[in-house]
């Protein structure tokens, strides 16, 4: 079991690796604006993550097998990249297979080969040391979270009482609590899933004006409307889980920072004018926060990068350009993104694999082999 979750563990980060290189591609082919499916796209490459977890490692694999890669003769590694459809489903695939010297072969990945040559370098129980130091920081860092939350709400919840209710606003079947906070500082921040609020701290409401105030809570129930925060706790998780994972965190906030352009879109569209919002980001920036202050999901960033592209937008300065090849097209859009998730959720790079990938070659549109010394 532990040589399977080092090898897993391994794996996810190729996962995220192919996931991201054919995100970024069809994002530019079809030249995908900033908005709600730009977010899906960018959230592939986790659910990929989860994919290739799930699916475990072929029972035809070096891993199952005992065979070492290492101790065979030169030409019995073989790395093969096809392209094809199996089980109607399109896949792109740069894959490792061993040629035993019993005449079978087996799948390998990455995960694999650092595996076995952990063991042959060092120690035969070091990949086990590995994995129970990931998992158990994994699992640490998410109870962290979970402390955290726990004590900030336990302090929002006395807060509230001693706050002032402003108003309650329907959103579909929602209804969202509004009020300002005595207790809080700095940015306004929303919470809850099933009862969804939003905090507004009394050193913000006393910066803006009536307009601008307005414009904050449209921002806010925009990121209700897309439960932004159901998706927040659950990207959060996974990267609690999957901390090891380079770029992951780089692409989390790059989806957080999508979805405050999309908020602040969503405000305007509801009859909020956009000079006013874009007012009341550069009051807010100017707001210190509180070093101890925990908040799970706030919708106004202290990044300048960030409240200089938002800023830029409101006022007009700054546009996507026009989609192209027939993403403007709701029908095309929804094809092309099923296309695109299937691609992604089976196309592998490096990773484990199912042994029909290097069997059947008859359903390759494309392929080619390359043996390895």
């Amino acid at each position: 079991m532990t040589f399977i979750f080092f090898n897993l563990l391994v794996n996810s980060v190729f996962s995220l690796v192919i996931g991201l290189l054919w995100v970024y591609f069809f994002m530019w082919l079809f030249r995908v604006e900033t908005g709600r499916w730009k977010v899906f796209l960018l959230s592939l490459p986790f659910i990929k993550i989860l994919y290739d977890f799930a699916r475990g490692v072929p029972e035809k694999s070096v891993l199952f097998s005992g065979v070492d890669p290492f101790s065979l003769p030169p030409f019995h590694q073989r790395f093969s990249i096809g392209m094809g459809i199996e089980d109607w489903s399109p896949y792109i695939n740069g894959t490792f297979a061993v040629n035993s010297t019993d005449g079978k072969i087996y799948s390998s990945s990455i995960g694999d080969y650092v595996l076995i040559w952990l063991q042959r370098t060092f120690d035969s129980e070091l990949p086990f040391y590995i994995v129970l130091s990931v998992l158990t920081l994994s699992c640490l860092l998410l109870a962290w979270r979970l402390v955290q939350y726990r004590r900030f709400e336990q302090k929002r919840r006395m807060d509230r009482q001693e706050s002032q209710s402003l108003q309650k606003i329907q959103i579909e079947r929602r209804t969202v609590d509004v009020y300002i906070s005595p207790g809080f500082s700095g940015t306004p921040f929303t919470g809850g899933v099933l009862k969804p609020y939003i905090c507004l701290p009394a050193d913000a409401v006393q910066k803006l004006s009536d307009d601008e105030m307005n414009a904050v809570i449209s921002h806010e129930l925009g990121h209700v409307k897309y439960h932004d925060l159901v998706v927040t706790v659950l990207i959060q998780s996974i990267g609690d889980l999957f901390w090891f994972i380079p770029g992951y965190r780089w692409l989390s906030r790059k989806i957080d920072r999508l979805r405050e352009v999309i908020a602040d879109r969503w405000a305007v569209l509801n009859g909020i004018e956009p000079q006013a919002l874009a007012s009341a980001l550069i009051k807010l920036k100017e707001i210190p926060e509180k070093p101890d202050k925990f908040v799970l999901y706030s919708a106004f960033f202290r990044e300048k990068s960030l409240l200089k592209e938002r800023v830029e937008r409101l006022i007009g300065q700054r546009q996507d350009r026009k989609p192209r090849l027939g993403w403007q097209f709701a029908w095309l859009r929804l094809i092309v993104t099923i296309f695109i998730a299937l691609v992604i959720l089976n196309s592998v790079f490096g990773g484990n694999f199912d042994e029909k990938v290097i069997h059947d070659a008859s359903s390759y549109w494309i392929q080619g082999h390359y043996y390895v010394v």
